[in-house]
């Protein structure tokens, strides 16, 4: 019931509403599959004694209305009735299992999506704890284990009903042969599901950790491919690969092993109790006729019940081994819903201006910077660390003046460039943009400011979808394009290009040097007209002939816009208005 309880609570009321709707149809299918079976031992009696047509009160009634009166047409409307409802079941069952698929894999896609944009709306200190290759198992892996539980739960319901149905049908024609075998097949699905569940769920759990290294290692070699190269570390990371997946290996097999164990033992079983009924009641007496249609019926329903049985094992199996996905996806959702609760309960107390204030701004779309970016006894320190990387810091940032921080490695320069971002929330102060809160405006702040990083981030597609980064190409402005181009300075490359802005950078942007990658990043802070740009490092990996060629891309921006830089070499930052040097905690002027 605890699986039930978590698919209640992750999907949407569309989705159960759907979910209604599939077991409406699985129903339907359990009254066709008992009318395909319970037909058969009437057809039988009347082939065997013609006489008994008269009993069966429907049969009496439509060949009496129909006027048919010759037992031998009888019969062969009967026979033609059988194929008909096998017919009109099978087709069913056709359109049923395809709606059922539908529904699976729509809605898998749903909740891959949703687990995606629940990823991308978590925090920048939350993707900074967390590894990349466990969030590809939980979008990919563990949304299809997910819907392998709704798959399994949803053949479950079909077989489940139709093995009720026939069950109850075989009760009414002979009460001691069906309790026989359903006690055996009960006791033996009971029995192994009991057995099998613990081991199958630690199984899961188990290919969930294996799932995760395989993406890791896959992940680590090919982006380091230059290095693993260059340093012939193929065989190490080959040797990684292929103990993580022989980790997946060993449970697929001993799952897929185990669920099949049932199969053999559930039909002999069921054979061994039926012969053993139809032993026992022929031993006390019974006609030997009454078994021709009887035993006939139970033949057929065990062709029917077999399957479904073992597939019912299966089932069972597939839910004990996949639900570690669902506790892992039932628990990512909660946790996001409770973050953002929390939001709307701070957004609930934020005072009336301050509210009306960021919708005006909402509407505007970017924040106005017209004074100063003021920061306010600003502190910060990690959830897990035990010292403060900044300790009470204010300072002023004034409009269109450029501010250097320096300092040694560790020292907080990109943490406070980061706070400055709104990346991450300081642990106590304030950022002020004029007399505004970052807090309360960090959606507008964010189409303010830009940002260009030591190693700029490069898609595998073309130059003009780098830089107009995560825009749709039919909405890409050629003219914003043509501008940051030439404030970049990277006119002269591009003109050299066969396919100019079509070019295909590459993974990576491996067909691109250092210095032609950071002017991509520069053409793309500008491809918005920012009115701050932060540069983090921005030219430490270049040569000084590169360096010099980026910073001259840099200094024609001075005067124009608020530029904030974080460097080591001091050539980076001569042209700077103001220099901090960060260090203990503090933020001390230079210049």
């Amino acid at each position: 019931m605890g699986v039930i309880r978590k698919f209640r609570y992750i999907f949407s009321h569309k989705q159960k509403v759907e979910t209604v709707i599939i077991v409406i149809m699985i129903m339907i299918g359990t009254v066709l599959e008992l009318m395909g079976v319970s037909m058969l031992q009437p057809v039988i009696n009347c082939i065997m004694n013609p006489e008994k047509i008269m009993r069966y009160d429907i049969l009496n009634t439509i060949f009496t209305h129909f006027v048919i009166t010759d037992p031998r047409k009888q019969i062969l409307w009967l026979l033609v009735g059988v194929v008909i409802v096998y017919l009109v079941k099978n087709a069913y069952l056709i359109f049923m299992y395809r709606a059922q698929y539908k529904y699976i894999y729509s809605n898998m896609r749903q909740l891959s999506t949703k687990m995606m944009r629940s990823y991308l709306a978590r925090s920048y200190s939350y993707h900074k704890k967390k590894s990349t290759a466990e969030l590809l198992r939980n979008i990919n892996q563990d949304t299809a284990d997910f819907f392998g539980v709704i798959q399994a739960l949803v053949f479950l319901l079909t077989e489940g009903m139709v093995v009720a149905a026939l069950i109850i049908y075989l009760f009414i024609m002979d009460k001691s042969v069906t309790i026989a075998i359903g006690l055996i097949l009960g006791l033996i699905v009971l029995f192994l599901y009991k057995f099998y569940k613990k081991y199958l769920l630690k199984l899961g759990q188990h290919n969930r950790e294996c799932e995760a290294r395989v993406n890791k290692w896959v992940q680590q070699a090919f982006g380091g491919i230059k290095e693993v190269k260059v340093m012939n570390k193929e065989d190490f990371f080959y040797r990684k690969y292929d103990d993580a997946y022989a980790g997946r290996v060993h449970s697929e097999y001993n799952y897929h092993t185990f669920v099949s164990i049932p199969k053999p033992m559930i039909e002999a079983a069921t054979i061994s109790a039926l012969i053993a009924a139809a032993g026992l009641k022929i031993m006390l007496g019974t006609d030997p006729s009454y078994f021709v249609p009887t035993l006939s019926a139970f033949v057929v329903a065990a062709y029917r019940l077999l399957p479904s049985f073992n597939r019912i094992t299966e089932h069972l199996g597939a839910i004990a081994y996949q639900r570690p996905a669902v506790n892992a996806i039932y628990e990512d959702l909660k946790e996001i819903d409770s973050i953002e609760q929390n939001k709307s309960a701070v957004s609930s107390t934020t005072d009336r201006s301050v509210y009306e204030n960021s919708t005006q701004e909402s509407l505007i779309g970017a924040l106005e910077l017209n004074d100063a970016i003021h920061i306010d006894n600003l502190s910060f320190e990690y959830e897990d660390g035990d010292k403060k990387i900044l300790d009470n810091i204010s300072f002023d940032i004034n409009k269109n003046t450029s501010v250097a921080f320096i300092g040694a490695s560790g020292a907080g320069k990109t943490t406070l460039a980061d706070i400055i971002l709104g990346l991450l929330p300081p642990t106590s102060g304030d950022i002020l943009i004029d007399d505004k809160s970052l807090k309360n405006y960090m959606d507008e702040w964010h189409r303010t400011v830009a940002y260009i990083p030591q190693s700029i981030y490069i898609l595998d597609d073309t130059i003009r979808a780098n830089i107009a980064f995560g825009i749709p190409k039919d909405e890409i402005d050629e003219e914003r394009i043509e501008q940051a181009i030439r404030r970049s300075q990277l006119s002269d490359v591009i003109d050299n290009l066969p396919e100019g802005l079509d070019t295909v950078l590459g993974e990576g942007g491996v067909r691109f040097s250092g210095g032609q990658r950071q002017r991509i990043g520069i053409a793309r802070a500008l491809y918005n007209d920012p009115k701050v740009l932060i540069l983090d490092e921005a030219t430490s990996a270049l040569d000084n002939e590169t360096e010099k060629a980026v910073m001259d891309s840099i200094d024609s921006l001075h005067g124009e816009m608020t530029l904030i830089i974080i460097a080591h070499r001091l050539s980076t930052i001569q042209g700077c208005d103001h220099i901090y040097r960060i260090e203990d905690g503090k933020a001390v002027l230079q210049k």
